[in-house]
């Protein structure tokens, strides 16, 4: 286990840069659902950006980084569809059954998810810094998302059980990209190899899937809508994953999910910042729980190395 200051510094900016890009992606959702593309198509070409993102660097870098051995070949499917495509379909239609909040609120339950299953397979050690700081930045995110009376049912009704599970769903599908690609990595292949294999069969995976299941809507004709979704493929994809699979490498998987939760953060931000959205005082203090629980998490000295 690495022990250097400087590299577990560095570790934390590529997970924490990764998690501001992530933050973005809700402003390019609502702007390319202005210039009318619908939901799947976004889901779809950011799938497939990312993915061709990779190749190309793949391509520039060393081509030999595409070989993989085919005992190993599980490990990529499993990441590409039990984590990216599971994710993203239980995402998508937890925000249809419940709202946007609701929908981050329970998907952040994956720093939590990701704990255990570092503890049950990993090994990964439980401590007190870990065992308060993680349940603080999922209630810091769910009263970031607004989502917190809606999730207790006090705005009439609640949560409906499909939307529960399709939430959690979310989150076990995000929670387990940590888990395989720590496992992929440990097999040795590159950052490259994992999150290009891993997109390529998900941007397979979901497309046949919606267009099977008659879930898929109208493709938009629009140049630039098309290339927005490009941008928001390669900043919102094809960036935060590579640096969140580098970042990674170098920290325990809780850990690296955790500072991953300012992204509710950055998008709630971004939202009062450019479409106006206001913030209220009970999301401005899921803000400060998320912030402090990370800086919590993060400051203390030769804890982040490779497992």
């Amino acid at each position: 286990m690495k022990n250097d200051n400087t590299v577990s510094k560095k570790a934390f900016f590529r997970v924490f840069l990764s998690a501001l890009l992530w933050g973005t992606y809700g402003t390019f959702v609502t702007l390319l659902e202005r210039l009318g593309t619908a939901s799947p198509q976004i889901v779809e070409i950011r799938l497939g950006t990312t993915a061709l993102t990779v190749g190309i660097l793949i391509c520039l870098r060393d081509r030999k980084l595409f070989r993989i051995h085919a005992a190993d070949a599980g490990w990529f499917l499993a990441n590409g569809i039990a984590s990216i495509s599971f994710f993203t379909l239980c995402y998508t239609e937890a925000i249809h059954v419940t709202k946007i909040a609701t929908a981050v609120a329970l998907l952040y339950t994956a720093p939590a998810i990701v704990l255990v299953l570092s503890i049950l397979f990993f090994h990964e050690k439980l401590n007190t810094v870990k065992a308060v700081c993680i349940p603080v930045s999922v209630i810091g995110c769910a009263l970031v998302s607004g989502a917190a009376e809606s999730l207790f049912g006090q705005t009439g009704g609640g949560i409906s059980v499909r939307g529960l599970l399709l939430g959690l769903g979310a989150g076990l599908g995000y929670a387990l990209y940590s888990i395989f690609s720590r496992i992929i990595l440990n097999r040795g292949y590159s950052m490259l190899t994992c999150v290009f294999y891993s997109f390529f069969i998900a941007a397979l995976f979901v497309p046949a899937f919606t267009y099977t299941t008659g879930s898929t809507g109208t493709l938009s004709v629009s140049v630039g809508s098309l290339l927005l979704n490009i941008v928001c493929g390669v900043v919102t994809g094809a960036a935060p994953y590579l640096l969140y699979t580098r970042g990674m490498q170098d920290m325990e998987n809780s850990r690296a999910s955790q500072i991953a939760t300012v992204e509710p953060v950055v998008s709630a931000t971004l939202g009062f910042l450019l479409f106006g959205q206001r913030l209220s005082a009970t999301e401005l203090c899921g803000m400060a729980l998320v912030i402090g629980a990370v800086l919590a998490m993060n400051g203390r000295r030769g804890t982040a190395g490779k497992l």
